[in-house]
């Protein structure tokens, strides 16, 4: 079975975003992608900023789910697959979006920039001699291992089933982190835990009042604090070519 090697350029269609240029920018203001909204496997889409937008600019700035969004510049190739988070997005200059073709898998060119982004193997694309840039002439020069398509949708299905699995812990993480935060804020802050309030028949408290109560909350505290922390643990993935994801917590 053999692996080809080919140019992205060959077997993708990319273009660099929008300049961003308030005195020329014309049309509707749209949310866009800049830099630093991007990073290894993921999106943070808390902040974004606008730019006015053309009507037809829709098709060549607007990004579709599959889509490959890589950073030109800060760290070049740095990327993440585009699905569809918030309708009509578009990008900034300082990003390249990268369209497969049919007989290239999207999660595995993702992957494969993945692993050559953490061993340096991009490096030879890039330019400038402090501050690095893949200019788009470079992106398309890069060459790329590409086997059978069946080959590549079964090595980016075993992948993405582990990255779906480490996106689930770390939404039950986020959840129980929350969780604890609200429960010491009520307990030891506004100090209403349970059996923070004497009986009303008597002021004397009672056998198991205020004493064994604070107890059993701080133990229950302690119980949600240790869930916590037992799941920052979220599994073993194994190594892609001894690649380990980064910013991902993992054992193995």
């Amino acid at each position: 079975m053999k692996w080809e090697r080919v140019k992205l350029g060959d077997v993708t269609d990319s273009c660099l975003g929008k300049m961003l240029d308030q005195n020329k920018n014309k049309g509707t203001p749209q949310p866009y992608l800049a830099n630093v909204n991007v990073r290894w496997g993921s999106f943070d889409l808390d902040d974004l900023s606008e730019m006015r937008f053309e009507e037809h600019e829709q098709e060549r700035y607007g990004l579709r789910y599959g889509d490959l969004i890589v950073c030109e510049g800060g760290e070049p190739g740095r990327c993440a697959i585009w699905k569809d988070e918030i309708p009509n997005m578009k990008i900034q200059k300082a990003l390249h979006r990268v369209r497969v073709h049919n007989d290239l898998d999207y999660r595995y060119l993702f992957y494969w920039f993945l692993l050559a982004g953490k061993h340096g193997a991009l490096d030879q694309y890039f330019t400038g001699a402090t501050i690095k840039h893949m200019p788009g002439d470079k992106l398309k020069t890069i060459e790329i291992e590409k086997p059978p398509l069946p080959v590549q949708k079964r090595m980016a299905d075993i992948l993405s089933a582990y990255d779906d699995l480490i996106e689930n812990n770390q939404k039950q993480i986020k959840l129980l982190e929350e969780a604890a935060q609200r429960l010491y804020k009520e307990w030891f802050i506004d100090l209403r835990f349970p059996g923070h309030e004497p009986p009303p028949s008597t002021m004397a408290p009672q056998r198991g009042g205020r004493s064994t109560q604070s107890k059993i909350c701080v133990f229950a505290l302690m119980l949600v604090v240790h869930q916590v922390e037992r799941n920052q643990t979220i599994g073993t993935m194994p190594a892609f070519y001894g690649l380990k994801r980064a910013n991902y917590r993992i054992v193995g």
